[in-house]
């Protein structure tokens, strides 16, 4: 299992302001939701994102582009929808590794 950095202050008052914009509806992509945040490195907000989505569902398919914050009933299943996609990725990943025959 990989190590996961640890979730500090700072990322916590990120993923919170982020958390807000997300709310307001629609979909954000990471440069969106950098610019409004003040972050530059796209790498940063693709872990604000990481530490938010281990709290609230986030939509992030290959469907829509960016990121939304699921709020009825009906966004669960984009949610599901983002679950199996990512689950059919690591897959293909691993059986090309040859771990999975």
């Amino acid at each position: 299992m990989k190590p996961q950095k640890p979730i500090t202050d700072k990322m916590k008052e990120r993923a919170n302001a982020m958390y807000l914009l997300l709310k307001q509806g629609g979909f954000w992509t990471k440069e969106q939701l950098g610019e409004c945040l003040g972050i530059k490195n796209e790498r940063t907000v693709r872990d604000v994102i990481s530490a938010l989505s281990k709290r609230v569902p986030i939509i992030s398919t290959s469907d829509n582009k960016g990121y939304a914050l699921a709020m009825s009933e009906k966004d669960l299943e984009y949610v599901i929808h983002t679950w199996k996609e990512r689950a059919n990725a690591m897959y293909l990943l691993l059986k090309q590794g040859g771990f999975w025959t």
